[in-house]
């Protein structure tokens, strides 16, 4: 009873620190792509997993212990030779059919479901970083290549410069001349950076806020739930150990 009256304490200042997120926004100047960021996220995926899958093990190992327990006071009940150990039993008894219905009642799949839902909102930000990540890497693929491009345009420029007499060397070429080509071609990749630089800048934007937003609302819900489920647990203990006091005291 005490530990859980621990454990809500503790929710409530975890609550209070998770809606201090309300107070950012999305203009924060951070490259989100970077590999440190990647990997924390990854590594709170990771905590969040484990937080969930032990949390549902220990509502499980805990009803399927008192369901054991109840079951196992009822196969000795055959075993008691005098009243004052009839009495004893009936309590034990009582004792543990209340905290076996008191931990079915309680709100376990609303705490796990919204640990869930914050652990699916991590994966939904690691899948838009990955494309993030991709993008950036398509843009820099794009703007190395045009950086090719300008070289060799250059150079082909300085050519097509030393075999002309005219200064006036655009009027010169037609429209199917190698260097116009070549001149169509870099400007045609231009735009394509231009675009791809563009999409990654959004998916930069589209990255902060989608963190933000599910931070704001998943991790609120997270400690309000594990504080209602908290204090339903000191609530069950409380209840029970008000009506577990026998007035004879067993034989040890």
């Amino acid at each position: 009873m005490e530990m859980w009256k621990m454990m809500y304490k503790s929710h409530q200042f975890q609550n209070h620190i998770s809606k201090q997120l309300n107070h950012l926004t999305d203009n924060l100047s951070m490259d989100l792509t970077t590999e440190s960021r990647l990997q924390a996220t990854a590594q709170l995926e990771t905590e969040v997993s484990f937080w969930y899958y032990s949390f549902c093990r220990l509502i499980k190992s805990q009803q399927e212990y008192l369901r054991t327990l109840c079951q196992w006071i009822q196969l000795t009940d055959c075993l008691v030779s005098n009243q004052q150990q009839s009495r004893c039993s009936s309590a034990v008894r009582r004792l543990c059919e209340e905290w076996h219905l008191g931990f079915e009642k309680l709100p376990d799949k609303v705490a796990s479901e919204t640990i869930k839902s914050f652990l699916l909102a991590i994966q939904s930000i690691i899948q838009q970083q990955a494309e993030e990540h991709n993008q950036k890497k398509k843009s820099e693929k794009l703007q190395k290549r045009l950086q090719k491009e300008l070289i060799s345009l250059t150079e082909m420029e300085k050519k097509v410069e030393e075999s002309v007499l005219t200064l006036d060397m655009n009027s010169t070429l037609s429209p199917k001349h190698p260097l116009s080509l070549k001149r169509a071609k870099t400007e045609a990749l231009k735009k394509r950076v231009d675009v791809e630089k563009s999409k990654h800048l959004n998916s930069v934007q589209l990255s902060k806020t989608m963190i933000l937003n599910n931070l704001k609302t998943s991790l609120p819900n997270v400690f309000q739930a594990l504080m209602g489920f908290s204090k339903a647990c000191v609530e069950v203990f409380e209840a029970i150990h008000g009506n577990s006091q026998p007035e004879i005291p067993c034989a040890s």
